[in-house]
């Protein structure tokens, strides 16, 4: 099948069901609302079925339905990263190579422009030097925390949002993660503090102990308290469509007690059976309880 087939086969979809994912404003007629979004999107692997190449024009159309204020990218090369800011002009964005700063996987995080201000940025490692590219404790690869600062034009509330996957072999090394990105004090701007998302793939159910930590820090799991999650519990499909991880979520979006879920989905799009990620992202539509 074409790539252009592929895009059009998609887009046919998503126009037959676009009443199912409004913007988060419109969806809960609160103008504060947002919506964040959570993807792994695979790495550009040589032996993928589907290629990067045929999968790039589907996410990006899928990214652009759903329509996020925020969006993490999880697995993703300079390339990719690149290729997908082009697609998604209204977004700015920061992320850096997990190896060196520059090359390698990134944690990237795009935010809507014109909604938000960025005031501050940083790349963190999961390692006993997290200021300088590092691999820790018993992690097979170097790995980050993307941490942005960002000012909502709209009513001038702080968020401090974090994006993270962690590692996939290192037991030690997850949970040492958990607690640098969920220990992070939240960032404060000229007596504000600001509330606090953390995305991620992080290769930990609920039932493991980097998830325990980070609910230990008084994060909570969007997923367990929104009134509405739509989808399955499983987040890792491995390429097949009716892969659910057996019922395991490894993508998550933890929120500060600041914040509420209005809902929260798991999107299953496939172009003819073909899933567009190894991952199916995360989706939460959030509201700022107010001070």
């Amino acid at each position: 099948m074409t790539l252009a087939r592929i895009a059009s086969t998609l887009m046919a979809a998503v126009v037959l069901s676009a009443a199912t994912a409004p913007a988060a404003s419109a969806a809960t007629g609160d103008p504060a609302a947002f919506r964040v979004m959570s993807y792994n999107i695979r790495f550009d692997g040589s032996s993928d079925n589907p290629l990067w190449s045929e999968r790039r024009r589907p996410m990006a159309d899928q990214i652009a339905f759903l329509d996020p204020d925020l969006l993490g990218l999880q697995e993703a090369l300079p390339h990719q990263a690149d290729w997908l800011a082009e697609q998604l002009p209204a977004y700015d964005r920061y992320g850096v190579g997990r190896d060196d700063g520059v090359s390698g996987e990134q944690a990237t995080l795009f935010w809507r422009r014109e909604r938000y201000e960025r005031l501050d940025a940083e790349t963190l490692w999961c390692s006993p030097t997290p200021d300088r590219p590092s691999k820790g404790w018993d992690a097979a690869y170097p790995r980050t925390l993307t941490r942005v600062i960002l000012r909502d034009r709209r009513g001038g509330g702080l968020l401090d949002v974090r994006n993270t996957h962690f590692d996939h072999v290192g037991a030690v090394a997850r949970e040492q993660c958990a607690g640098l990105v969920s220990g992070l004090a939240p960032a404060e701007v000229d007596g504000e503090t600001a509330r606090v998302v953390l995305i991620g793939d992080f290769n930990a159910g609920p039932e493991t102990a980097p998830y325990r930590r980070i609910l230990a820090s008084g994060l909570r799991d969007a997923r367990a308290v929104s009134p509405i999650a739509f989808g399955p519990v499983g987040t890792f499909n491995a390429f097949n469509i009716a892969n659910d991880n057996d019922g395991v979520a490894i993508d998550h979006i933890f929120i500060g007690p600041d914040l509420t879920v209005r809902r929260f989905a798991v999107p299953t799009d496939s172009v003819r059976g073909r899933v567009i990620s190894d991952h199916f992202p995360v989706v939460a539509d959030l509201v700022p309880v107010a001070p």
